[in-house]
């Protein structure tokens, strides 16, 4: 009898054991669910309003995609001198069937030689589905959903990343963090190849790690034909051959590094060279060498680091600076763990993707998209070690620098009237700092952890504010001007 009650003890205690794996297991992915619907819905919110619509980059690609795919040959705008008034196709006003109407000037480049054809052929093929009629401002509507598909799994990717290199609770930081500032989200709407190649990216990475997890060639197979086809959207995306080649000598795995560059190489380069031939081999290495010819210069990251932004425009978003301030702290830092040194790698190796083909001092913010997933996860990793080892000296800098965003919901029709009046925002600032500054003097427990909680307090009002921002952008910006407006279109009724 006591042997049996013995026996339902432990069955019982094995059942509960399993009955708790499953509900935290449950309450994990419900955690992680709820993170990334967030940061979806932001990227959903007004998608077609903001950024404003019109914005000429997204119609390289479109106009040209749709030309492939209605008449064979690629046409599109440009202003480069290379090409003659023989390529000139037409010049005028390309058409807003929207509300505001207006239009954009342009000189549409027949054949459009600039870019290979992977994205255009993507962008335009979800314009040729909704019937959408070329050389128009097409709706934004319907030109950014591949890049809002793009985005939804980077995200996913991002937490992927994180979580194998570094566990599911700094996983869903990164995904937050990802997920809710304002440059990324709005950045991530944009119908530009650098959404794609940021995708990529993390899944070559995703890949790599795999393949050292399961030693599974698969793996390898995918992630070299991957950072080869990355090229076939835009040029740059060819340097994550070069990427995955790193990752794989250091680990000294010199045989499948030799191997992936030299077939990510060939298959990149066969295809690119290939498209050039088909159309016009002359004007398209004339293209290709003043394409690469593009300014930089010394000066090229100091500008990265000075002239945040997602467009054309300057956009003070303090979470960006922060970031690129946590790849300072990581890169200095001694003893790094592998995931560390995989991530400050990473990071650094797109920021250099950005600095050498970016233009000088050209405000062509795209080229930095790749960048962020990599910052999400660098700065997870400095609030980590901010909240674990707290100081006056690096809460007086993260403090500021995470809420700073409160001010991008200032209307600019306010002028001097600022939405946090300094009255409020010194004594803010001093009860947030305070607590660490008496850290300095006495080290007591009770101490820390308020100091801790300020930093908690503090991570949440940046959420909140980053939201904010995103949800109001463009009313903010529109509330006493006339701004933009696309034609509106039912994505539904292709369904129909």
């Amino acid at each position: 009898m006591k042997n049996k009650y013995i026996f339902f003890k432990k069955k019982l205690s094995f059942v509960c054991a399993w009955r708790s794996l499953l509900l935290n297991r449950w309450a994990k992915t419900g955690v992680f669910v709820i993170v990334l619907s967030i940061g979806f819905f932001l990227r959903l919110w007004k998608y077609q309003y903001y950024p404003f619509t019109g914005h000429a980059e997204e119609y390289l690609f479109v106009w040209s995609g749709l030309s492939l795919i209605e008449e064979g040959v690629p046409i599109s705008w440009n202003d480069i001198p290379v090409y003659g008034e023989n390529n000139v196709y037409w010049r005028g006003v390309a058409p807003n069937p929207g509300p505001s109407g207006g239009g954009i000037g342009v000189r549409l480049i027949k054949p459009w030689l600039d870019e290979p054809p992977l994205f255009s052929l993507i962008v335009g093929g979800i314009a040729k589905l909704y019937k959408q009629p070329n050389f128009t401002v097409i709706s934004p509507l319907v030109i950014r959903l591949p890049s809002l598909f793009f985005s939804l799994v980077t995200m996913i990717l991002t937490f992927l990343v994180a979580k194998k290199l570094f566990g599911y609770g700094l996983g869903v930081i990164s995904l937050l963090i990802y997920a809710t500032i304002p440059t990324v989200v709005f950045g991530s709407r944009l119908a530009v190849p650098e959404n794609l190649i940021a995708m990529l990216s993390l899944l070559i990475l995703w890949l790599y790690l795999k393949y050292f997890e399961r030693w599974k060639i698969r793996y390898l197979i995918l992630s070299i034909f991957l950072a080869s086809i990355a090229g076939l959207a835009k040029p740059t995306g060819y340097l994550l051959v070069f990427f995955l080649f790193f990752l794989l000598i250091w680990r000294k795995r010199w045989q499948e590094g030799i191997i992936s560059l030299i077939c990510g190489s060939l298959i990149f380069l066969a295809s690119f060279f290939a498209y050039g031939h088909l159309w016009d081999w002359s004007l398209f290495l004339k293209v290709f060498l003043y394409q690469s010819s593009r300014p930089a210069g010394w000066s090229s990251l100091a500008y990265i680091l000075t002239n945040p932004g997602f467009s054309v425009e300057i956009f003070l978003d303090g979470m960006i600076v922060l970031g690129f301030l946590s790849l300072w702290s990581l890169a200095f830092k001694k003893d790094r763990s592998e995931g560390e040194e995989i991530v400050v790698f990473s990071f650094i190796f797109t920021l250099l993707i950005a600095v050498i083909s970016g233009g000088k001092h050209d405000q062509l913010t795209w080229y930095r998209y790749p960048i962020y997933p990599f910052m999400a996860i660098s700065l997870a990793l400095l609030i980590k070690e901010i909240i674990n080892n707290p100081s006056f000296f690096q809460i007086a800098i993260f403090v500021p620098l995470s809420l700073a965003n409160i001010d991008l919901l200032e209307n600019p029709f306010w002028k001097l009237n600022y939405l946090v009046q300094s009255k409020v925002f010194r004594p803010v600032l001093f009860i947030f700092l305070l607590p660490s500054i008496l850290l300095m003097i006495f080290k007591d427990e009770r101490l820390i952890k308020l100091t801790k909680a300020m930093i908690v307090v503090c991570l949440l009002f940046s959420f909140i504010f980053n939201i904010w921002v995103v949800v109001n952008r463009f009313n903010i910006l529109c509330n006493n001007t006339s701004c933009p407006l696309p034609e509106k279109i039912n994505l539904l009724k292709i369904f129909r």
